[in-house]
């Protein structure tokens, strides 16, 4: 894949990100008069905040690697004289960094305004605060599954060690007990 190619993904990657949230915004702003209750509008705010999410994330992705942001991307793409730096540094990557989250921003902060509007003044922050719980319920979940696997896993270990040590016993045994065999046979045919 060639540079224009990687720079074209990673640009459409992060503007994917932020149409799911400008569409979910829409679909929100479209269907929040014939809502009956929030259920009718929950799949747009779980696109909303997966698109934020996703936002975030690659904006940390970038600062981890040191990757130039999309803007500045897309600036060297359309003019060549902009330099990527690739070290987070350049005031291109700060502005694209900026204006990314402040685009997101705005949009949850829209959201936030027609769902309270709506259904009540806590809403949205009661939205935020379940969502939070269930993810910590989650994640809390999924940690007491990997202690289970780890313990099933050691127990298993455990019973198979087990198992190998009885079959080790049992063969000595039957090797003491042939070499007894052996012995009582030869004194036997001796005499």
């Amino acid at each position: 894949m060639t540079d224009r190619q990687e720079v074209c993904v990673m640009v459409a990657e992060v503007l994917a990100g932020i149409a799911l949230v400008s569409s979910a915004v829409k679909g929100i702003k479209s269907t929040i008069d014939t809502a009956k209750d929030i259920k009718d509008i929950a799949g747009s705010i779980d696109d909303l905040l997966t698109g934020a999410e996703e936002v975030e994330k690659k904006a940390k992705v970038k600062q981890k690697k040191g990757k130039a942001g999309q803007w500045q991307n897309y600036l060297r793409l359309r003019f060549n004289a902009v330099e990527e730096t690739g070290d987070g540094t350049s005031i291109q990557e700060i502005a694209a960094e900026v204006i990314e989250q402040k685009q997101v921003e705005k949009e949850i902060f829209q959201m936030r305004l027609i769902i309270n509007k709506k259904f009540g003044p806590t809403t949205w922050d009661d939205i935020l605060i379940m969502r939070k719980q269930r993810i910590e319920e989650l994640e809390k979940r999924k940690d007491r599954a990997k202690v289970l696997a780890r313990e099933r896993a050691e127990a298993s270990a455990k019973r198979w060690k087990r198992i190998f040590k009885e079959t080790m016993n049992v063969v000595i045994l039957i090797a003491v007990a042939g070499g007894i065999g052996y012995v009582l046979y030869y004194i036997a045919e001796g005499k």
